[in-house]
């Protein structure tokens, strides 16, 4: 594995930076924090700021105004680790990734500067006004068909495989320009992408999903090697020819690597925020009333969302020298665990913010999708896709609520939130 692989494997930590306080229990992972991570970090948020986790082997940053502050200074506190495992992969699974034609390269969300901004250029053209108009007829009459299909099926419904998990993956391939009959073999290859990361697997899921990275690599070259020889109508398409244009500027590698890394990106945390919104606006039958009589709150219902209960809790950065942070000495090397939740919930920046308020009027100024030059690129993207749920949803079936007493189970996952299964039921037409 290079520098500038896509997924590095290599997992050293750091000890504890000189004078931070230390939590020897703080962990994504763990029972307590899985069932609700918002009482823990609040308390952390208000009695230790800024910590140094043990079982992670990461600093952890907790106030709206130092993760903030983190991702506006990407030159001391770099993007490089996001996308590499958190803990270490077995051998086997290293072995399958280390193949000559396995070979992607960090250009986006862990591409340090200036090749982030030079590359950055380029992929925003995937997500311009344009492609997105090209793509809302798409998404809109996809979901329609989804939720028609589930009501069809018969009250109560098991969300995430009806709709949830199906639409945003179907999203991204179009964008993309993937065909429609790859989409199951894609899906099976792409869904648990965020377990290999950010989870803590199994070595035979390790495997599994190695295999399957591995297969899924082999896949987005031939489809972009297909491309180059047959151009049309799609972000790959549009890649390619910005790379024809600028060789030296765009490298054909980092053409395929930007569209091996997108639908990752696009599908299953997209799956999450669908998911996380209908538990924040069917928990509290007054908020799914008002938003079916008035579907103008619709905007406002998702940003106060994503700051309420994102599906994105935290992100990392490393360290790229000694520094100085909140007083305390960080050496070259440090992993920073910025949280997410924490910032979303920070009292000196939302009032009562562990209420979900639909008439919140700072709800925007949350930091779900982050900060600075690395912000989520797809964040239009997924908020039009909740937009189109939310409307179908409001208008077609208002009678929706959540099943009682259903086991909302979570995967035990370093950055990322959202139910493996939703299940919803409503009133069926006599």
């Amino acid at each position: 594995m290079t520098d500038l692989a896509y997924h590095k494997v290599d997992t050293k930590k750091a000890g504890a930076p000189d004078g931070c306080p230390v939590d020897h229990e703080f962990s994504p992972f763990s029972e307590r924090y899985i069932a609700n991570p918002y009482a823990w970090l609040g308390r952390k948020r208000e009695d230790e700021p800024v910590f140094y986790a043990k079982p992670l082997g990461y600093v952890v940053v907790t106030r709206l105004e130092d993760v903030e502050e983190i991702f506006m200074n990407p030159d001391v506190f770099s993007s490089t680790n996001v996308q590499d495992p958190v803990f270490p992969i077995c051998a086997e699974a290293a072995e399958i990734l280390s193949a000559d034609d396995y070979n992607p390269v960090a250009v986006m969300s862990n591409r340090p500067q200036p090749d982030h901004t030079r590359i950055r250029k380029y992929t925003q053209a995937g997500f311009s006004p344009r492609r997105m108009k090209v793509l809302e007829p798409l998404v809109r009459q996809r979901a329609e068909d989804l939720i028609d299909n589930m009501l069809a099926d018969g009250s109560p419904a098991e969300w995430v495989s009806a709709v949830g998990n199906p639409l945003p993956a179907e999203t991204i391939f179009r964008l993309i320009g993937f065909p429609e009959s790859d989409d199951e073999q894609l899906k099976a290859w792409t869904n648990n992408r965020l377990e290999f990361t950010w989870g803590k697997t199994s070595r035979e899921e390790q495997i599994e999903v190695a295999r399957n990275l591995f297969a899924y690599w082999r896949y987005v070259a031939a489809y972009v090697a297909m491309r180059r020889e047959n151009p049309a109508d799609d972000f790959t398409s549009e890649l390619l020819a910005a790379h024809a244009e600028k060789p030296d500027d765009l490298s054909y590698v980092e053409v395929q690597s930007v569209i091996y890394g997108l639908s990752f990106a696009g599908h299953e945390i997209v799956r999450n925020l669908i998911s996380n919104a209908l538990l924040c606006l069917l928990g509290e039958r007054r908020n799914w009333e008002r938003l079916c009589a008035d579907p103008g709150l619709i905007k406002q219902a998702i940003e106060e969302v994503l700051r309420f209960n994102s599906a994105q809790t935290s992100w990392r950065r490393v360290t790229t020298c000694d520094t100085e942070f909140r007083g305390m000495k960080l050496p070259k090397g440090t992993e920073v665990f910025m949280s997410l939740a924490a910032a979303n919930h920070d009292p000196r920046k939302f009032a009562d913010p562990d209420r979900f308020d639909l008439a919140r009027d700072n709800s925007g100024k949350h930091i779900a999708f982050g900060r600075g030059p690395h912000i989520c690129l797809g964040r239009l993207l997924a908020k039009l896709e909740v937009t189109i749920i939310l409307e179908l949803l409001t208008k077609k079936i208002p009678s929706l609520r959540l099943v009682i007493g259903q086991d909302l189970s979570y995967h035990p996952n370093f950055s990322f939130r959202g139910p493996k299964t939703l299940f919803l039921s409503w009133d069926t037409p006599t």
